[in-house]
């Protein structure tokens, strides 16, 4: 397989890199210069830079394009218009318009956070009304729509991977998960707000995975990415204080609140042949090491 990756940096891309660099060709483009022998220079929020790289780039053909550079903003403050617009929607707009004729499959990482939080109830389907609450939301959504028609005007085959919230290795967004080992490493006391609602713990493996399991398979359309089962958000800390031995105290400011996010997955198994393997807590204890250092 010969790959066109976005996003190797981040914290999916590199857990994809690791896992598939061995037997792929992956040529990354991204602000970043990695490791790996086809890491170029690019911003793709640029339109000029990727113009530039397009016509260096301009012999080569791949067999998939995996967009998963994404603006991810790490605090509630980060997350505005203009950092959104440029990180997700200007971005997959340049990578479509210079490297969209290259490859006849494209595999785009996108969100839960698409879904309408006011309309949940049970497990969420692909089928599921979509209302994004933040900017980051509203961007993904923005760039699936504008995939979706470039994949149809274009005759290109297009796999929308909406990913669960995720845990392993280290994460430097302020997720749930990060700022409970934190909290725990240094004994701070760990508050909780809605501490019965459930959420989908997907590991950063079962994700990387699931984009192989894209591009190799025949499947393609929207695919709900998680584990289809829900783990409280007082159990998830309350592990992660055993597990670090800490004696931080959970501190729960309520115990309701906000709507159970959890993923009905039946659609990725039966598409692409997705089957997570790690379940939460597997892998835990390895993530908080990441953070020992």
């Amino acid at each position: 397989m010969n790959i066109l990756l976005t996003g190797g940096s981040g914290f999916v891309g590199r857990r994809f890199l690791d896992i598939a660099s061995s037997d792929w060709r992956i040529t990354t483009l991204g602000r970043t210069k990695l490791e790996c022998s086809n890491s170029v220079i690019c911003d793709l929020s640029d339109k000029i830079s990727v113009s530039e790289v397009a016509n260096v780039l301009k012999d080569s053909s791949f067999d998939a394009i995996v967009h998963l550079a994404a603006f991810v903003p790490k605090t509630a403050e980060e997350d505005t218009i203009e950092n959104a617009v440029a990180g997700n929607i200007t971005a997959t707009v340049n990578l479509l318009e210079f490297f969209g004729d290259r490859a006849p499959k494209i595999i785009f990482g996108s969100t839960a956070e698409v879904y309408d939080q006011s309309m949940i109830s049970g497990e969420i389907t692909e089928a599921n009304a979509v209302k994004p609450y933040s900017y980051y939301g509203a961007t993904k959504l923005s760039s699936e729509f504008i995939m979706q028609s470039f994949a149809a005007k274009n005759n290109k085959e297009l796999s929308i991977l909406r990913f669960s919230v995720m845990y392993g290795g280290f994460d430097p967004i302020a997720r749930a998960i990060p700022n409970f080992i934190r909290a725990a490493l240094n004994s701070e006391t760990i508050t909780i707000r809605g501490a019965e609602v459930l959420r989908d713990y997907v590991h950063i493996d079962d994700v990387a995975k699931s984009i192989m399991c894209a591009v190799t398979s025949q499947g393609s359309g929207v695919l709900n990415i998680g584990t289809g089962r829900g783990v409280s958000i007082y159990d998830a800390a309350k592990e992660i204080v055993n597990s670090t031995d800490s004696c931080s105290k959970i501190d729960i400011q309520s115990a309701a609140g906000g709507v159970d996010i959890v993923l009905n997955i039946e659609k990725a198994k039966k598409s692409i042949g997705y089957e997570p393997s790690v379940l939460f807590p597997a892998k835990l204890k390895k993530m908080i090491d990441e953070y020992r250092k």
